[in-house]
C-alpha cells in the first residue's frame, strides 16, 4: 500500500513539472485551436495503439455518456488554456488555472464522498496564498487573460470530478484513450487545417500530443485512481510553480521576488498535503492498471 502511494505521488510530481514546460511549445505562431487539435489527435493515436495492444479498449455502454462529456470538457479546457497563454503571462495563466483544483478539492466531499484530511486543506490554503502572490496587480495580468484562464480552471475542476469515478471503474488507460478520441473527433476540422497550414511545427505537435498528452494521460489517470482528489489537486500545483521557472529560463519572463515567493508557497503546499494522507485513503479504489 505504501509503495503504491509513493509511486502514484512521485509520478504526479514528475508529470506536473513536465507539464509546466507546455507553454514553451505553445508560444509559437500557430492558432491555439490548431495546437489543441493536433495535441488530442496525436495523443489519441498513441493511446489507441497502446490500448489495442494491451486489450484495454472497450467500455460498458452505461459509461459512454460520461466519457463523451469528459472528452468534450477536455477539448474546451485546453482551448481556453492555450488561448490564455497568448493573452497574459505564463505565471498568471497557470496560477489562475489552478484555482480549478481548489474547487475540485472543495467539491470532492459532497460530489465524490471522499474524506479529506486537515493537512490537505492546510496545503490548499497555502497554495491559494501562493497563487495570489503570482496574480497580484502589476504582475502582467490582463482582464481578458484572467477571464479565459478562469474558465479553463473551472473546466479543469469538472474534469477531475467527472474523471475520478470513471478512472476508478474503467482504468486510467481506458479513460485517457477515450477522452482523447472524443476530443479529437470534435476538433477534427481544426486538425485538418493544422496539417494544411502549420506543417513546419510537427516537432511541437508530436511533443504536445504523443508525450505530454498520450503518455502523460495514462500516468495522470492511473495516479488519480490511487489518490484522493484533494491530494492530486495540491500535487498538481507543481505545474504552475515549475511553469514560472521554465518561462524564466526560456521565455524571458523574469518573475519578481513576490512571484518567486508564491512559487515557493505552492511547492510547500504540495508537501504539506501529501504528508497528511492516510494509507487507506491514498490507495482508495486502487486496482491493477
Amino acid at each position: 500500500m505504501r509503495t503504491t502511494r509513493a509511486i502514484a505521488i512521485g509520478s504526479l510530481v514528475l508529470l506536473a513539472i513536465a507539464w509546466g514546460a507546455i507553454p514553451l511549445f505553445v508560444r509559437v505562431d500557430v492558432p491555439p485551436s490548431h495546437l489543441v487539435a493536433m495535441r488530442v489527435t496525436l495523443g489519441a493515436v498513441v493511446l489507441v495503439l497502446f490500448s489495442v495492444a494491451t486489450k484495454r479498449f472497450t467500455i460498458p455502454r452505461y459509461r459512454w455518456k460520461g466519457v463523451a462529456l469528459l472528452g468534450a470538457i477536455l477539448a474546451a479546457h485546453w482551448l481556453s488554456f492555450f488561448m490564455a497563454l497568448n493573452l497574459t503571462t505564463v505565471a498568471v495563466t497557470l496560477a489562475i488555472l489552478y484555482i480549478g483544483p481548489v474547487l475540485a478539492a472543495v467539491l470532492s466531499g459532497p460530489v465524490l464522498h471522499e474524506r479529506v484530511s486537515r493537512h490537505a486543506f492546510v496545503g490548499l490554503a497555502v497554495a491559494v496564498v501562493g497563487t495570489l502572490f503570482v496574480i497580484r496587480p502589476g504582475s502582467g495580468a490582463t482582464v481578458t487573460g484572467v477571464a479565459v484562464a478562469a474558465t479553463s480552471g473551472v473546466l479543469l475542476a469538472a474534469i477531475m470530478l467527472l474523471g475520478k469515478p470513471l478512472a476508478a471503474d474503467l482504468g486510467g488507460v481506458v479513460v485517457a484513450t477515450w477522452e482523447l478520441v472524443v476530443a479529437s473527433v470534435l476538433l477534427a476540422p481544426f486538425t485538418v487545417q493544422a496539417v494544411r497550414e502549420s506543417g513546419e511545427y510537427w516537432p511541437q505537435f508530436i511533443v504536445l500530443g504523443a508525450v505530454f498528452t498520450g503518455l502523460a494521460g495514462v500516468v495522470y489517470w492511473t495516479s488519480m485512481r490511487r489518490l484522493p482528489v484533494a491530494v492530486v489537486s495540491v500535487i498538481m500545483y507543481l505545474e504552475p510553480a515549475s511553469a514560472v521557472v521554465w518561462a524564466a529560463l526560456f521565455l524571458g519572463e523574469q518573475p519578481d521576488p513576490l512571484t518567486w515567493l508564491g512559487v515557493v508557497l505552492v511547492v510547500a503546499a504540495g508537501t504539506i498535503a501529501t504528508r497528511g494522507v492516510p494509507d487507506e485513503e491514498a490507495v482508495g479504489v486502487a486496482e491493477t492498471l
